[in-house]
């Protein structure tokens, strides 16, 4: 059973069962005191004649000497004026002698039944019973009555019926009104606690359909109460878990890249170095082609070696925490330019450098690597007769900022996105006749993170090539 259902029936149960229970006790607490009421009633005004009729009965025995028959015909009298006052009143009056028989009554209702109420001493306390005959209830109120040596049995007789009516009417209203009051909470509750609850049911939907595996499923907030921060924060995790997925199959992506540019990169070498060790081991010797075929396997093991070399940096960057120390940027990029002046005289290029000293917090050896990677780029990508820039300078947020700009052959804007992963070559002809493997953007981008700095690099095709390296909060 779904929570809001056991929510409504347990809010719906405890309802009726508190509901039905002060109900059922209010209306037995008002008929039990309109009984008593009635009940002290009946003993007082029995009380009463009981009295009158004591001492009447008492002075004309007395006082006035009449005879015993005669006090029977005054009670008779006196018992005819009580029930002409009291007849309407629904009150009648029995008096029985010694050996319980009939003196007078107005009481005309016969039943069948022993009269408990009649077990009283003559001078005795009173007894009282309430008495079904037919369809109403009376009240029997009965004491003794002495006079002189005669004992009588006064009982009061009362009509209650109209408070076991009153009782029965309220029990049919309460139960017309408990079926009115189930209907009406019944449904309201339902209906509250189904659209209180819409969030929960969303919440659940979101969550199977995020378990077949759609991770961009998002639960739709309906309320800013508990159960609305409880989806916000789930629509949160589902973000997080969505992020790291996402993550988890680029970086499974990029390792599937990676295990094919590798063995592509291993299987074009091996295979021109196990061609020509075959074509040497099965032809006669020849000084020339003995000679061309040893210089390619040389020349193929030292890119092997040069590519193994380099998966080593990238694989130690990768790993390494930085160590480093204040450095002048003017001092590093001037031993940096220092060392390409043969290189960039011989392909004919022109370096200008431009760099205002700043100290830089840096690893001393990772920070050359990075420029000698991307001035080697510059210089790949420039024909004869180019310029390249390298210039620094301080931004306006205290932070520094180097540039090496040249003016080659650029970069499609689609190629931008893939330069820093590895074995990428936007032009794979020119890199391989430059013996390059496609990893040093992928080293330089790993520098960077270690210096927690930044690398943008802007590019337009045949008009060269900016690379922005940015680093934040120096102090010169």
């Amino acid at each position: 059973m779904k929570l809001w259902k056991k929510i409504f029936l347990g809010a719906f149960l405890l309802f009726e069962l508190v509901f039905n229970f002060a109900s059922l006790y209010l209306i037995q607490y008002h008929f039990s005191m309109n009984l008593n009421k009635e009940i002290e009633r009946s003993l007082t005004e029995q009380r009463v004649i009981q009295s009158g009729l004591q001492t009447n009965g008492t002075y004309i025995n007395e006082k006035l000497g009449f005879p015993q028959s005669v006090v029977r015909d005054f009670l008779r009298i006196t018992f005819q004026e009580y029930t002409s006052y009291f007849d309407q009143k629904g009150v009648f009056i029995e008096l029985l002698d010694e050996n319980r028989q009939m003196v007078y009554s107005s009481f005309n209702k016969s039943f069948v039944g022993t009269r408990g109420e009649l077990e009283v001493h003559p001078s005795g306390l009173r007894n009282y019973v309430i008495r079904d005959i037919g369809e109403k209830s009376y009240l029997f109120v009965t004491s003794g009555l002495a006079l002189e040596e005669d004992h009588f049995l006064l009982t009061y007789v009362r009509d209650i019926t109209d408070i076991y009516t009153d009782r029965s009417a309220q029990f049919n209203l309460f139960f017309k009104l408990n079926a009115v009051t189930m209907l009406i909470l019944g449904l309201g509750l339902y209906l509250l606690l189904w659209y209180l609850t819409r969030s929960i049911r969303s919440l659940t939907r979101s969550a199977q359909i995020i378990a077949e595996g759609d991770y961009s499923q998002r639960v739709h907030i309906y309320s800013k109460d508990e159960v609305g921060i409880l989806a916000r924060n789930f629509n949160r995790m589902a973000t997080a878990v969505e992020d790291n997925i996402d993550k988890l199959k680029r970086t499974a992506e990029d390792k599937q890249h990676f295990t094919e540019c590798l063995t592509h990169e291993l299987k074009t070498p091996l295979t021109s170095i196990i061609g020509y060790a075959d074509l040497l081991r099965s032809t006669k010797y020849n000084e020339e082609l003995h000679f061309k075929g040893l210089n390619y396997i040389y020349t193929e093991g030292k890119r092997l070696e040069r590519l193994s070399f380099k998966l080593m940096d990238l694989i130690l960057l990768r790993k390494e925490e930085l160590i480093g120390t204040r450095e002048d940027a003017r001092e590093l990029c001037t031993e940096i330019a220092a060392s390409f002046l043969p290189r960039l005289e011989s392909e004919g290029l022109a370096l200008v450098q431009q760099v205002e000293s700043s100290y830089l917090t840096v690893d001393r050896d990772l920070f050359k690597v990075l420029c000698t990677n991307l001035l080697d780029n510059a210089i790949k990508a420039s024909t004869e007769g180019g310029r390249i820039m390298l210039q620094g300078h301080a931004d306006g947020d205290g932070g520094y900022v180097l540039e090496i700009v040249d003016e080659g052959n650029g970069i499609l804007e689609e190629d931008l996105e893939k330069i820093f992963e590895p074995f990428y070559m936007v032009d794979k002809a020119r890199s391989r006749s430059h013996q390059g493997a496609g990893l040093g953007l992928a080293i330089c981008a790993e520098i960077v993170r270690l210096h927690g700095a930044g690398i943008d690099i802007h590019s337009r095709l045949n008009q060269g090539t900016t690379v922005k390296l940015t680093w934040a909060g120096v102090y010169n």
